[in-house]
């Protein structure tokens, strides 16, 4: 036994039974572990995958992707008293072309929302389209031409766009077809739903990559699209003051976004958008004005990059010196989050780097929000989480995927950091929060072994009060004899921590148009429970490829047998309910004066 081992033993020995076992046991029960293949999940390709209930049982349902052309949809099914998942994806008409009935339609993320406000979950099926990027020359950069002498491209257009999927509520979908000219054929590679102009429907904001990628950096611009109900959006991104242009090193220049967010940055009851900007070059804060437009504050804010911008390159490196516009990260997904429990959205950064690009480009980093009094910036905490390099100096840093989660019940929100596409040491970590700007790396105690992660989404996919993972697997540069299996299968990591910790599911259901929108997208919940009060946002995404997680609240209540207080603020106003039982499923519907209460999750009410 190595010394590691002799004081992580040691320390696990004089843990309580709180933690899932006794001190008598010699080793701690994991408090998560992979049920993929009893679940029905083993033995499909997935890289990404995200959890939604698309067939209004109450329960958590998945989508997943980027293991083929294909999506797949699984329904969360009872059997034999556990929770399994039936393939759906025949059936719900995911992949279903929406002209030639003998052909399929391909994707490559989806976004989660009620765009119709009729009570179920639609879909924004996106599609990354690199048809303006034209062939050149062997080793060059000058474009080939035919012999009419038009520019020859990489790629020809197939006539696919990005499409809304209305859901029928019992998750089968159908593409709105009056509304298909609305998204036009770019590299769109995320997005999310959000309703930024508070009048009930969601409005729709993408994000898309380089345009002609290893020939220049000019990039296609982010798009706003206003929602007009019933599926249908209209472009409002010039109006909104949102368009950016063409052009290299710019202010006002396009740049190449990995990963959407959204939430309310500054407390002023209004979305702003959060862009995960590639390249090394800066972040964007599209801070919501009020009256339909949009200024980016992301440099006052200190969100566009560190304070490191001199661009230089470790000594001995044949890199040229990057200009200050390209001294930034590599930002794919931004988190939003009050970890603290101090009133206001904070944001964790996953970046990839590498040591060979050196302290100019950006690392992985907490933003701890500062509140009023400094303007809602940021301060950045580069080095919070212990990482461990086998290489000091030829390194990598893959952080694509991160996401907040009270996985122990306790009303702090840990971090889940999903980590892939390099062969040195890129896991799923999970990092426990003991108090504000200090964790705990606890992968191993949670039971994780999973190298080369995929995207993750969370969700309490059984109901039982403790929140789960779902986690898709990249292969990307993984040696083949680290592969396992035949494909690049998930792992559903059940939460089987058993601490005696109190909760309660929050369920929030707008009233629409002229309300809030019916999946409550924006939406905020207050709970008071233990002297501490906590702060959640319903949210569609916060990275890239749809990277989401499950749009129900939950809470950790610790010891607290009940919530003193929940207080929902909608875009109409706030409403406060006292004294809630723990341990509850919590549904709150816009304008009721009471909540709903039940020990069992809530179906959908049949019209």
């Amino acid at each position: 036994m190595t010394i590691r081992q002799f004081l992580i033993t040691a320390c696990l020995i004089a843990l309580p039974a709180a933690y899932g076992f006794s001190a008598e046991d010699k080793e701690p029960a994991p408090w998560f572990k992979d049920v993929s293949a009893e679940a029905g999940l083993s033995g499909v390709s997935v890289q990404n995958a995200v959890w939604a209930d698309l067939d209004g049982d109450g329960y958590a349902d998945c989508i997943t992707w980027g293991g083929g052309p294909a999506m797949n949809v699984f329904l969360n099914t009872e059997k034999d008293g556990k929770r399994i998942f039936k393939d759906f994806t025949r059936e719900s008409g995911i992949n279903r072309h929406p002209d030639i009935s003998t052909a399929a339609r391909v994707a490559n993320f989806v976004l989660a929302g009620d765009v119709d406000n009729d009570g179920d979950t639609d879909l924004f099926s996106g599609l990354y389209c690199e048809f303006e990027k034209p062939k050149t020359e062997k080793g060059g950069e000058k474009p080939l031409k035919d012999a009419a002498g038009k520019v020859i491209y990489e790629t020809a257009d197939n006539g696919l766009r990005s499409e809304i999927l209305l859901n029928d509520g019992a998750g089968r979908f159908h593409v709105r077809k009056d509304n298909r000219a609305a998204f036009p054929p770019e590299t769109t590679g995320s997005g999310a739903f959000f309703d930024y102009d508070n009048d009930g429907l969601l409005d729709l904001y993408t994000g898309s990559w380089y345009k002609e990628y290893g020939l220049s950096y000019i990039s296609y611009p982010g798009r706003l699209f206003r929602g007009l109900g019933g599926g249908m959006f209209d472009e409002a991104t010039e109006e909104a003051q949102l368009l950016t242009l063409p052009t290299e090193g710019r202010p006002d220049s396009s740049r190449p976004a990995y990963g959407i967010s959204h939430c309310d940055w500054d407390n002023d009851g209004l979305q702003d958008i959060l862009v995960s900007v590639y390249g090394r070059q800066a972040n964007r804060l599209w801070k919501n004005n009020g009256d339909g437009t949009f200024t980016d504050l992301a440099p006052a804010a200190n969100f566009d990059g560190d304070g490191i911008r001199h661009g230089r390159y470790p000594a001995g490196s044949k890199r040229e010196t990057e200009k200050e516009w390209r001294s930034h990260g590599n930002t794919f997904a931004a988190a939003c989050a009050d970890y603290d429990n101090d009133g206001d959205m904070d944001v964790f950064l996953g970046e990839i780097t590498h040591g060979w690009a050196g302290e100019a480009s950006d690392r992985s980093s907490l933003l701890e929000n500062l509140g009023p009094k400094k303007g809602f910036a940021f301060r950045r905490h580069a080095d919070l989480l212990d990482r461990v390099r086998v290489d000091t100096t030829n390194w990598n840093q893959g952080d694509m995927r991160v996401t907040w989660a009270d996985f122990d019940n306790d009303g702090l929100q840990d971090l889940l950091l999903a980590s892939g596409d390099y062969p040195d040491g890129q896991y799923l970590r999970l990092f426990r929060q003991k108090k504000p700007l200090v964790f705990e790396d606890i992968t191993e105690k949670a039971g994780f072994d999973w190298e080369s992660s995929g995207g993750v989404s969370i969700a309490d996919y059984d109901n039982d009060g403790r929140l789960d993972i779902l986690a898709g697997k990249s292969w990307m540069r993984l040696p083949a004899e680290r592969r396992r299996g035949p494909v690049p299968s998930p792992a559903l990591f059940r939460n089987r921590l058993s601490n005696g910790n109190h909760w309660l599911s929050v369920k929030l259901e707008g009233s629409g148009e002229a309300g809030a929108n019916k999946g409550a997208i924006g939406a905020r919940v207050k709970l008071k429970a233990g002297g501490v009060t906590q702060l959640r946002e319903v949210s569609s995404s916060h990275g890239p490829s749809g990277l989401s997680d499950e749009q129900v609240l939950h809470f950790g209540l610790g010891k607290a047998k009940s919530a003193d207080s929940i207080e929902v603020i909608w875009t109409s106003g706030g409403v406060t309910f006292e004294d809630i039982p723990a341990d509850r499923f919590v549904k709150i519907v816009e304008g009721a004066m009471t909540p709903e209460l039940s020990r069992k999750p809530f179906a959908r009410k049949k019209e």
